[in-house]
């Protein structure tokens, strides 16, 4: 027996090791803010009356920063501080500060935060570091009274948050700036490399001998999927900051394509490769003869793909020699697979070599003049703009019930946190001032994370103090492990973005300041008034969003069924700009859909039934592969319909791909948009008085119908373009892309069928009391 390789890839540490940089840098940040604060000039000390506003701006803009990204996030601390500052100083000049009790501070919070939280042109960062300054400038009037001027105590606040700004700047900068232009080549080098080890063990997959060592290849290349797929999501993570970098941006922009689509033209061949690979049943694969073997393993196909992911980068008047054009490596050996004949079994491979082909040829892969892509990129906004406004007023809605959240659950929270202790009151709205998120969280998963996050901390800061106490002027420097262990904590499951960030003020508000008092009574203190703020999101959160994560994931499933079938019907009349611009849209929701399962699956299930998280994971895994079908689908069909045969082909194909047309998307769609099985008879009994069951539909997905339409549409293939007048080049690379489309029509059929199974097993475990006939709930829903 053979011994299984597990194969380490050196870019499979990069992400920690950019996470740790990250780390170190916002360790940087706070330790400009604390030595400022704690051991400055008197006049700037005078000037930061409250550090922890710092140190909240520092930890918001820093984490995961690039200097592009940190001068945006500086930017945004600047247009919170223009739209509070003005609003804050007139408010406490026209009811005076010795005039600010408990009720009216909470209402000058409320009110201000919801004007604040409203607007979609002001970014999520911003309106957080405006809760934050709201938070300490109205309850800061309280607790100092007449000793609060009017205008100096908000201008205060706006100097700490100017303090955390340029801390963050300056840890981007020293000991050298860490730009995002140089992030994204180098993340982008780290990703090539892993594409092309991966399509390097899919390829020798492909030629192996035997069925155990092409598994064992495929096995090796598992790891390397995981670390690929974090480098694409860093790369479009810090890409943000590229256009915030000025003086890089004029010879970047002239190469620079928009890096997710980029991403995706290299990701989205090496997945059809891979699960062709899963497709093949046996090896050695038949249409591989000698010269084919030959070609397929030649070094230059290699090199020649590892210099064009280089030439991503490389500006336009700077040349790049390729050794010998690309499609002439297919070409001789195309002309051999003419004489293999187009059968269900041969059709894996004739996908795989597609989409090798397509991941070697892609011309999105290079940069291209922008007078190239600007009809169709224009055509792709024109369409993308209708669609927003359709959705105007719904968005609207939810911004109103955002603005209401953040505006009652602050000034609640400042209220009771008050009413416990006048003078902490500022942690209950601090808390959760940082907290809110444009759109629904799993609300109790958030605020566990962060009492644990907070927990953790303070007694981290506590038992600091205890063991620096007689030493208190270098208890700073224990913090420094502490934030970047806690910056590292922000990307675990177990605490995330809000544990981490929680953790690491807990310590930093004992450890990074004076005059708090006595330590323990602080902590026990913060403690209870950051549980006060939670308890008051939460409610908030229940009383003006009441769904169920679970609910939202069986809502957005249905959406995505609507636009899979949607595509289908495009794709069958060839309406293939449509298509992309609808692929772009399931790629968005399938996101989306992934972060609500995941929500989903930490929210407590009370007296409801606990979420089929194993279902719906194989629905988004099947959801997933379609996308990536359609867009080798949509290759293909560039190639077939744009050619010399367009003519004799068109109807041949159209009448092949009318099978995606009835395919019963329609009716899984219609039957997971049905929030109670029960409630829904009852309802369209009421309606119409009767049920005719008899007539019921039968679901019109049968595989076994479409492999019989595969089968005789393999068997025109070569009829087809036997009587095309073309070049034999072009006949050979059709036949690719015919028997490449069939297998693609023959999957997606295959993952529709695997939906619908999973969609099954759903409504089951939600109704297990019950017999559901699936036709008879077909024809139901469908009324």
């Amino acid at each position: 027996m053979g011994v299984k390789m597990v194969v380490t890839p050196p870019h499979a540490g990069a992400i920690w090791r950019e996470r740790l940089a990250s780390a170190l840098r916002t360790a940087i940040a706070c330790t400009i803010i604390g030595c400022t604060a704690l051991y400055g000039p008197q006049h700037i000390r005078n000037q930061i009356q409250y550090p922890s506003v710092a140190y909240v701006t520092a930890i918001l803009i820093v984490s995961d920063a690039t200097l592009g990204t940190t001068l945006r996030g500086s930017f945004y601390a600047l247009c919170a501080t223009v739209l509070v500052l003005p609003s804050s100083i007139l408010c406490l000049w026209a009811v005076g500060p010795s005039r600010f009790t408990e009720s009216g501070a909470a209402a000058a919070v409320a009110l201000s935060a919801f004007l604040v939280a409203v607007p979609e042109f002001l970014p999520l960062l911003a309106k957080r570091i405006a809760f934050v300054q709201l938070v300490i400038i109205y309850v800061g009037a309280v607790v100092r009274g007449g000793t609060a001027d009017a205008v100096t105590h908000p201008v205060h606040v706006a100097a700490c948050t100017a303090l955390g700004a340029s801390a963050s700047v300056l840890a981007l900068i020293l000991p050298y700036p860490r730009l995002a232009v140089t992030e994204v080549k180098k993340q982008f080098q780290l990703y090539t490399e892993n594409a092309s080890e991966r399509s390097g063990l899919y390829m020798k997959a492909f030629l192996s001998e035997d069925k155990t060592t092409a598994c064992d290849l495929i096995s090796q290349g598992e790891p390397m999927v995981g670390s690929g797929t974090k480098l694409i999501n860093h790369i479009n993570h810090i890409q943000e900051g590229v256009k915030w970098e000025r003086y890089r941006m004029r010879d970047f922009k002239r190469s620079f394509v928009k890096m997710e689509d980029r991403l995706d033209n290299i990701e989205t061949p090496i997945k059809g490769m891979e699960l062709a690979l899963d497709s093949i049943p046996s090896f050695p694969i038949g249409i591989v003869n000698p010269e084919l073997r030959s070609v397929l393993q030649s070094e230059r196909i290699h090199q020649t793909l590892k210099l064009d992911h280089a030439k991503c980068f490389v500006p336009f008047d700077e040349a790049v020699t390729v050794p010998e054009r690309k499609d002439e490596l297919f070409d001789k050996s195309l002309h051999t697979l003419t004489n293999s004949p187009p059968t269900h079994r041969n059709l894996p491979a004739f996908f795989f070599l597609s989409c090798f082909e397509l991941l070697v040829n892609n011309s999105s892969m290079n940069p291209k003049p922008e007078s190239e892509t600007k009809t169709e990129s224009e055509s792709v906004q024109a369409i993308d703009v209708g669609q927003e406004s359709r959705i105007t007023g719904p968005y609207s809605q939810q911004r109103i019930v955002f603005g209401l959240k953040c505006s009652i659950s602050l000034g609640l929270a400042v209220l009771l946190g008050m009413f416990f202790d006048k003078k902490n009151g500022y942690w209950s709205g601090l808390t959760i001032a940082i907290s809110f998120v444009e759109g629904r969280q799993a609300i109790f998963t958030v605020a566990n994370a962060r009492v644990q996050g907070t927990a953790i901390g303070t007694v981290y800061g506590v038992l600091g103090s205890c063991l620096l106490y007689h030493v208190a002027e270098i208890r700073f420097i224990i913090l420094l492990p502490w934030i970047v262990l806690t910056s590292l904590l922000q990307h675990s499951r177990m605490f995330g973005e809000s544990g981490g960030i929680s953790a690491v003020i807990g310590a930093l508000l004992i450890l990074g300041r004076k005059n708090y008092g006595p330590v323990k009574e602080f902590a026990i203190a913060r403690l209870t008034e950051v549980s006060i703020g939670l308890f008051c999101m939460v409610v908030l959160e229940i009383v003006l969003e009441p769904v169920r994560a679970t609910t939202l994931v069986k809502r957005h499933v249905s959406k995505c069924l609507g636009i899979v079938d949607d595509c289908f019907n495009k794709i069958s009349s060839l309406n293939l700009v449509l298509v992309k611009v609808n692929i772009k849209r399931l790629k968005s929701d399938l996101n989306l859909l992934k972060n609500l399962s995941r929500d989903a699956k930490l929210e407590p299930c009370f007296w409801f039934q606990s979420f089929r998280g194993n279902c719906y994971d194989r629905v988004q895994k099947s959801l997933s592969t379609i996308v990536d079908l359609m867009q080798i689908m949509i290759y293909n069909l560039e190639f077939i319909d744009s050619d010399e045969g367009r003519k004799e082909l068109q109807e041949h194909v159209i009448r092949n791909l009318e099978m995606l047309k009835g395919n019963g998307i329609k009716h899984l769609q219609n039957i997971m948009s049905v929030k109670s099985i029960e409630d829904f008879e009852h309802q369209l009994q009421e309606q119409e008085g009767f049920l005719d069951l008899e007539s019921a539909r039968p679901i019109p997905v049968s595989t076994e119908s479409t492999t019989k339409d595969i089968d005789a549409f393999l068997q025109h293939i070569k009829e087809a373009t036997d009587k095309i007048q073309a070049t034999e080049d072009w006949k050979e690379k059709t036949i690719l892309h015919l028997n490449s489309l069939s297998f693609c029509i023959y999957r997606l059929m295959e993952e529709i069928k695997e939906v619908e199974k999973c969609i099954k097993e759903i409504i089951r475990w939600e109704n297990p009391t019950r017999q559901i006939d699936f036709n008879q709930l077909c024809y139901m829903v469908d009324k």
